[in-house]
C-alpha cells in the first residue's frame, strides 16, 4: 500500500499525464504527415467514421485545425469517413483512452486520485455523480457512440473495488499537486466533451 496521500497521488497521476501527453504528439504528428500526404498515398490510410472523431472536443478540434476548419461536419456522421495516418488515429484513442482512466471512478486512476484530493467519502460521492453522468450522456443522446455509457457499465463490473488505505491518510496534498489535479481535470474535460 502507499505510505501516504501524496504517494497515491503520484503513483495515480504519472500514467495517464505522460499518456495523454504522449498522446497529444502523436495525434499531431499522425495530423500533419495526413495534411502534407499526396492524394495516392493518402487512399492508402485506414479510415475511421467522423462520429467517432466528434466524442472529443480536444481531439476533434485537433482534427480541424491540422485538416481543414469543417472537416468533420457531416449530414451523416456515422456513416462519413476520414483517412488518417496511423499515428493520429493511436494519438486520438490515446487521448480518449487516459481521460476516461482519469474520471473518479472506482479503482481506477481518477478515482484513486478522488481519494488521495477528496477522501473517501467524498470521493464515493463524486464517483456516484460521475457513474450517473455517464449513464445519462449515453442513454440521452449526448454520446452518440456509446464510449462513456461501455465505460460506466465497464467500471461498475470491473473497477469498483474500494481503494488499498494508505499507511499515512492523515497528511493532505500540497498546493501543486492540488494545482496539477485541477488542471488535468479540466483537460480531461475537453478531451471527453463531445463536439457540437
Amino acid at each position: 500500500s502507499p505510505k501516504n496521500i501524496k504517494a497515491l497521488f503520484d503513483f495515480s497521476i504519472a500514467g495517464p499525464l505522460f499518456g495523454i501527453i504522449a498522446s497529444v504528439i502523436l495525434l499531431y504528428n499522425g495530423l500533419e504527415i495526413t495534411a502534407f500526404m499526396g492524394l495516392e498515398a493518402r487512399e492508402q490510410l485506414p479510415s475511421i467514421p467522423v462520429e467517432t472523431l466528434r466524442i472529443s472536443a480536444l481531439g476533434g478540434g485537433a482534427i480541424e485545425y491540422l485538416l481543414g476548419d469543417g472537416i468533420l461536419n457531416s449530414p451523416n456522421p456515422a456513416a462519413d469517413l476520414i483517412k488518417l495516418h496511423p499515428y493520429a488515429i493511436a494519438g486520438f484513442g490515446g487521448l480518449v483512452t487516459n481521460a476516461l482512466s482519469l474520471l473518479p471512478i472506482g479503482n481506477t486512476d481518477g478515482g484513486r486520485i478522488a481519494v488521495a484530493f477528496f477522501g473517501r467519502s467524498f470521493a464515493r460521492v463524486a464517483q456516484g455523480f460521475f457513474i450517473l453522468s455517464l449513464a445519462f450522456a449515453g442513454l440521452f443522446g449526448a454520446d452518440q457512440t456509446n464510449v462513456l455509457l461501455c465505460y460506466a457499465i465497464f467500471t461498475q463490473f470491473w473497477q469498483k473495488e474500494p481503494e488499498v488505505p494508505c499507511r499515512n491518510e492523515v497528511d493532505e496534498l500540497d498546493a501543486v499537486r492540488g494545482f496539477i489535479a485541477i488542471a488535468t481535470s479540466v483537460v480531461v474535460f475537453l478531451i471527453l466533451t463531445p463536439m457540437n
